[in-house]
């Protein structure tokens, strides 16, 4: 079984749970301890999976992290107003090389996913992002990612593609099920103009930290197309995070836990891990606020994916810098999809993509939409 090489939650944990108020998340949860085992999962929506690999690839040391700190944190914030179950299945083990403590992370997230449970890693490198989307790609499903980070993760020792790069064994799979990849909070100082030019012949996307913390609002689109979200911690500010190798600049802490809120709250989004965790109070705070955060989201969701155009929707149609493109709004959520024509698709069917309402505004002006444009360029290619 997927969840024999877990570990239990300690009774470090427990028995601090005990002391908390019993509308506590640590006391309305199933957990995974020593004496029980592991819970049932029947009628649970949320999964809670600590991990311990902090290897990254190329460097075998570990780094501290302190998971208990986390849960403790976790556990003494009160439940929302929600109807998630949710389970703490305790942590992935270190294995004797990396690619083991990934191995047993994907073989849980499968198992997860293909009981539609939605699974929320902590801890660790964000090498472990390896492990997560290995799912989607042994299930041959596309599925796009979404990374919340100061930079793209691809190179390394000088190099523009590296192996001890994640993202560039991502980008090198064959067959690669990764439709598009879009990086949030990236700093233009922290990131080499070839990784840009990169993104853009890849026609992934990618938003600034200063575009973002004007307007944390746009992120809504491009994480209501995601399926896996991958989370940096060391994209909150140093201040903030009180420790670790981290940034001077960076996400508020109530920006990071408004992007949870937002990963929670997409349709389409099964996985997300939020990783490099540095080892202070206050990291294991934001962690656990972003977490809350993440979980309050899912119950907001309005099980718009995937989008019918039958039902529910008004129709726009616009021409366009000689195109005609098709927008759709919900009556139910007041959101936005474009169409991309089939034509454009290898599977021969339209496709709608999350946009705002200001994409639509635009094109009423003659502009066509970034988002548009990209996803039809990486058709193409």
């Amino acid at each position: 079984m997927a969840f024999e090489l877990l570990t239990p939650v300690s009774e470090e944990v427990l028995s601090n749970r005990s002391l908390s108020e019993p509308q506590t998340i640590g006391n309305k949860l199933k957990i995974h301890t020593e004496s029980l085992g592991i819970p049932s999962l029947k009628n649970v929506r949320v999964a809670l999976l600590g991990i311990q690999e902090t290897r990254s690839i190329g460097q075998a040391h570990q780094r501290k992290q302190n998971l208990n700190g986390v849960r403790k944190s976790l556990y003494s914030l009160y439940v929302g107003n929600w109807n998630n179950s949710i389970v703490d299945l305790g942590d992935v083990p270190i294995g004797d090389k990396e690619t083991d403590s990934y191995k047993a992370l994907h073989d849980v997230a499968r198992e997860l996913y293909q009981r539609n449970v939605l699974l929320i890693a902590f801890g660790g490198s964000q090498e472990n992002t390896l492990g997560l989307c290995s799912v989607l790609n042994e299930l041959e499903v596309y599925y796009n990612l979404t990374s919340v980070d100061y930079k793209f993760d691809f190179g390394g020792d000088g190099a523009l593609i590296s192996s001890h790069s994640y993202m560039s064994q991502l980008i090198a799979n064959r067959p690669n099920f990764m439709m598009n990849f879009c990086n949030m909070g990236y700093q233009s100082y922290l990131v080499t103009q070839d990784e840009i030019d990169l993104m853009d012949r890849l026609f992934f996307e990618s938003l600034r930290l200063g575009k973002l913390t004007s307007n944390i609002r746009i992120v809504e689109p491009h994480l209501r197309d995601s399926d896996i979200v991958s989370m940096d911690m060391t994209a909150v500010k140093s201040n903030e995070l009180q420790g670790g190798i981290t940034q001077v600049n960076g996400f508020t802490a109530q920006q990071f836990c408004a992007l949870g809120r937002y990963v929670g709250m997409s349709d389409r989004v099964n996985i997300a891990g939020i990783f490099n965790i540095p080892d202070s109070s206050s990291s294991s705070q934001i962690t656990a606020q972003t977490m809350w955060y993440v979980i309050e989201g899912m119950h907001f969701r309005t099980n718009e994916y995937p989008f019918s155009t039958n039902q529910n929707c008004v129709k726009y149609t616009v021409s366009c810098d000689e195109h005609e493109l098709t927008f759709y709004q919900s009556t139910v959520s007041k959101r936005w999809w474009i169409e991309v024509p089939k034509e454009y698709n290898p599977n021969l069917e339209n496709i709608l993509l999350s946009c705002a309402e200001e994409d639509y505004f635009l094109a009423e002006k003659g502009t066509v939409p970034e988002r548009w444009w990209k996803a039809i360029r990486r058709s193409i290619i």
